[in-house]
């Protein structure tokens, strides 16, 4: 029905979301023979776009996350034979989503100053997480019964979205206590003191999410590539919390 539709209506567009839902590989994904409900959708579809014709003016689209699970035969020239990858957005593509979900709600700043700095702040988030951290904004700020969304309101979102809830009520006691802060501190010493790591926004011995007992926020820079310093700096910086737990731990038995 879809592409009987389509053919009455060309020129047009089809645009086919999540098609990894029904195009999965038929020998993998769960399907159970040849009555199997999504075999069946994929075959279809198969066939509707073997029928196309150069001249047919309708174009199909899809989107999908795991482009790696697709059936072959859906990815043959003259089907879904054009892919176009959607990597994560740089600092100025991350501005100007956030300008656009910053209009919808009521600041203590102006827009565009706020927007880069907060760019700034979330390397490789999607546009989804950036949406995510406005909307906790907006719920932090009515909590605290704020008349405006301001930058501390999205601090504490950025960090809610990147480590989890905060668990103020859980226990821990003093020496594991006392093991957290050496070992988030040997973390942000090594980035405050590396050349090439990356610079240190944060140290929490807060616990936050479901197995985060503490953390240290670094923010990472959008680079392409990394030559051999920055990889044995971002390494120490990774292992610097478990050296500085030997170290002070071991001197101390």
């Amino acid at each position: 029905d879809l592409f009987k539709e389509a053919r009455s209506n060309a020129p047009c567009m089809i645009f086919i979301d999540e098609i990894d839902a029904v195009a999965r590989a038929r020998n993998q994904g769960g399907f159970s023979g040849g009555n199997d409900e999504r075999e069946n959708t994929l075959n279809q579809l198969l066939v509707e776009m073997d029928g196309f014709a150069s001249s047919g003016k309708i174009v199909v689209l899809a989107g999908t996350n795991r482009p790696d699970t697709l059936d072959a035969a859906l990815l043959r020239p003259g089907r879904f034979d054009r892919t176009v990858e959607i990597d994560p957005p740089d600092v100025k593509g991350r501005a100007e989503i956030f300008e656009v979900h910053l209009a919808k709600i009521r600041l203590a700043e102006p827009i565009p100053s706020l927007a880069r700095r907060l760019a700034d702040l979330t390397p490789g988030f999607s546009g989804a997480e950036i949406a995510n951290v406005c909307n906790e904004a907006a719920l932090i700020a009515a909590r605290r019964g704020a008349p405006k969304v301001d930058s501390v309101c999205f601090d504490l979102a950025i960090d809610r979205v990147v480590a989890g809830l905060e668990k103020k009520d859980l226990t821990i006691d003093p020496h594991e206590r006392r093991v957290i802060a050496f070992h988030e501190a040997g973390h942000a010493l090594c980035g405050w003191l590396l050349e090439h790591a990356d610079p240190v926004m944060k140290v929490s011995i807060v616990p936050r999410g479901k197995a985060a007992l503490g953390y240290s926020q670094s923010l990472p820079r959008d680079l392409p590539l990394y030559h051999t310093g920055q990889l044995d700096d971002m390494m120490t910086m990774a292992l610097g919390g478990r050296a500085a737990e030997q170290i002070v731990f071991d001197e101390v038995s």
